[in-house]
């Protein structure tokens, strides 16, 4: 834990005197808090936590800003990497989980941020990329964060992973994920619907989450050779797209990118079905 730490908190001093390297630590941190866990008892990994925490805003006083965004987000996601490894639980949720810890972090460190700067970070991402309709960038900023801090955590899991099982950390998960999966997208391309009524920004998350889960519902299906369900999701695409175009005149501009939704949930249905007959079967 020591020795973990005193990495932690080399990386926060450095990236106070070279900046750029923040770019691949936000990939390898995660790793040390990672390995922490899986080699050391749960109990003791709140002292791990509060005490890289704790000195690496000591070590980066001028760049507190690396170890509110770096630091802290990654301690969480090694932690959720090495908890789920060494239970076996599915890396889909590991990833998935990892992912949300992140978002949600961005957006509460966001006013502590200005407190401390004086700067509003949506104010800055707005000026650099021009946005001239702020209403619907405020509508897809939490998808936005969603996205940047999956593709993140996705590169981080790689790097943990490999070195995870050099410990002897073999993610081997006895669960059916593809059913989990199956039934996750569903859940989200419903909630979707439902926060397209009154709140859009959870609306659009919520179809980012079905499109994720539905990614992991195709790859389990390439992996077993289901040829009848990859040439049907083919199809449920193609109603998708299609649904959309016949709904979209009907619906208000705002809400109409709810119905994306309909084409994971139909992918999703569709492998849930075809699972529960070859079980029958």
């Amino acid at each position: 834990m020591a020795f973990f730490v005193a990495i932690n908190v080399v990386c926060s001093f450095l990236t106070t005197v070279l900046p750029l390297i923040s770019i691949l630590l936000i990939i390898f941190l995660p790793l040390t808090s990672a390995i922490v866990e899986v080699m050391c008892k749960d109990r003791w990994f709140p002292i791990y936590a509060v005490a890289t925490i704790g000195l690496s805003i000591v070590v980066s006083l001028s760049s507190i800003d690396f170890t509110i965004f770096y630091i802290v987000p990654s301690i969480f996601t090694g932690y959720i990497f090495g908890l789920f490894s060494k239970r076996n639980l599915p890396s889909m949720f590991a990833i998935f989980l990892a992912a949300i810890v992140q978002t949600l972090l961005s957006f509460a460190f966001i006013p502590i941020l200005q407190l401390i700067t004086g700067s509003n970070l949506i104010d800055i991402f707005v000026k650099i990329l021009r946005i001239s309709d702020r209403f619907w960038f405020d509508s897809v900023i939490l998808l936005l964060f969603f996205l940047v801090a999956l593709i993140q955590v996705i590169l981080s899991y790689i790097v943990v992973q490999n070195e995870l099982n050099k410990f002897g950390q073999k993610s081997e998960c006895k669960y059916n994920q593809e059913r989990i999966a199956g039934f996750t997208t569903i859940g989200s391309a419903v909630l979707s619907a439902i926060f397209s009524i009154f709140y859009m920004p959870l609306c659009y998350l919520f179809i980012g989450i079905a499109f994720y889960f539905a990614v992991f519902v195709a790859i389990f299906q390439v992996q077993v050779k289901n040829k009848i369900c990859l040439i049907i999701d083919g199809v449920s695409l193609l109603i998708g797209v299609i649904l959309y175009a016949a709904l979209n005149q009907f619906i208000k501009d705002e809400v109409e990118f709810a119905l994306f939704a309909i084409t994971p949930g139909l992918i999703s249905i569709v492998s849930i079905c075809y699972s529960f007959l070859k079980k029958s079967e």
